[in-house]
């Protein structure tokens, strides 16, 4: 576990990822000891008794064109790859199969926020649906606000990915908030108590599968579309902490490298208390494995 990343033929260690004072700022927001925030000597990381939670992410150049205009075949594609590496199965099918069962009904949580309007892109939503149909599941759901959670046996969380004024960046937690019949109460001491609303779904999700083909790294309400960006990227994991943790820490170096200085993200508050408070996966870097694979220009982790 002493590699945050791995990749044939490169290795990128904690230093690397929590490199920088604007990193470093970042961490004591989230929560993370100052004594974390110094690359150890040994070999042994803080908390090794508990297991990594592993994310892999797949980038692919053709994804997004320079209009942002979405290849929905490439798209299709680079969520199999994904998967398959997440799974360690040999074959996309079985794959799928792995998550996704016969007596399933399953729900797909995308986002379609119209206050920060950085929607999960409909390619996406099409790529998970029409896998969840070949696998064999018995009903899907697929939806936002209106989605019938309690109704399904399984979710499938597919967020978008975008810097959040109250939140700090909204991912896979803040994906679930309207699962809440008051979502706004969940928008004080910056969102620090987000994680309650995953408490009855957790055990539900069986999969998180992030759109980061266009994020946007900007301040809002109102979105400018100067700080949207083709990332050209899928990631998949499980553990919703640490797929949050990544993301902020990729849009954080997008920041940064936009405006030539530090340009901090508001203390994401509800990512240290989904671990912290509601046990809900790990944000910290040493028990964060990230696979990658495909196009690696400006991967910025």
């Amino acid at each position: 576990m002493k590699d945050f990343i791995e990749k044939p033929g490169r290795s990128i260690t904690r230093r690397d990822f929590m490199k920088g004072t604007a990193l470093g700022a970042l961490s004591i927001a989230m929560g993370i000891p100052s004594a974390r925030l110094i690359a150890e000597t040994s070999e042994v990381p803080f908390g090794a008794e508990s297991p990594e939670s592993v994310i892999t992410l797949v980038r692919n150049q053709a994804a997004v064109s320079d209009a942002g205009e979405i290849d929905a075949k490439v798209v299709s594609e680079m969520i199999d790859t994904a998967l398959t590496l997440f799974s360690g199965e040999k074959s996309t099918g079985d794959a799928w199969k792995k998550y996704i069962h016969a007596e399933d009904t399953v729900g797909i949580k995308y986002t379609r926020c119209s206050w920060m309007r950085i929607p999960t892109e409909q390619a996406v939503v099409d790529a998970v649906s029409r896998r969840v149909k070949e696998s064999g599941a018995k009903k899907l759901h697929a939806g936002d606000g209106g989605l019938p959670f309690k109704e399904c046996s399984v979710l499938l969380n597919v967020p978008s990915v975008k810097v959040h004024t109250l939140t700090g960046i909204a991912v896979s937690l803040k994906n679930y908030i309207n699962f809440s019949p008051n979502p706004s109460a969940y928008h004080h001491e910056g969102s620090e108590k987000l994680g309650e609303v995953w408490l009855p779904v957790k055990d539900k999700t069986r999969l998180i599968i992030v759109d980061f083909l266009r994020p946007y790294f900007g301040p809002g309400p109102q979105i400018n579309p100067a700080y949207r960006w083709n990332y050209n990227g899928i990631l998949v994991g499980t553990d919703p902490v640490a797929v949050d943790t990544v993301c902020l820490k990729i849009c954080q170096e997008k920041r940064n490298a936009f405006k030539g200085e530090e340009w901090l993200i508001a203390p994401p508050k509800s990512i240290s208390g989904a671990d912290a408070k509601y046990g809900l996966g790990t944000s910290d870097p040493l028990k964060i494995k990230v696979i990658r694979s495909g196009w690696d220009k400006d991967t910025m982790i």
